[in-house]
């Protein structure tokens, strides 16, 4: 199985502080807790569907850009050309797993 571009980069946060790092763990857990539906996850990809709304799509679309700087170790990508709004990531299982998402997700 090829990890796709990002199979050197380290697994670990980037943000510079962990007060930065707690902020953004919560600002997760809000955003799952308003609008998260359900997650699924294979060996190298994780897909988290949400409402889709005005207000689940720019928060998302922000969490996300964070996520690039922070945890560049993972391919972050927004489908909102469907239904519902989907959070995709990938990775190997190893970066995959360091998300801490559970699946099935409990919002």
């Amino acid at each position: 199985m090829t990890q796709g571009p990002f199979r050197d980069v380290p697994i670990a946060c980037t943000l510079p502080t962990i007060a930065e790092a707690k902020a953004q763990v919560e600002r997760w857990q809000a955003f799952d807790a308003d609008y998260a539906l359900s997650a699924e996850r294979a060996d190298s990809v994780l897909v988290i569907h949400y409402a889709k709304v005005d207000d689940s799509i720019s928060r998302l679309r922000e969490l996300v850009e964070v996520e690039r700087r922070c945890c560049a170790f993972v391919e972050w990508g927004i489908d909102e050309g469907r239904g519902d709004l989907r959070l995709i990531a990938r990775g190997s299982v190893e970066q995959l797993a360091a998300l801490n998402v559970p699946t099935p997700l409990t919002a």
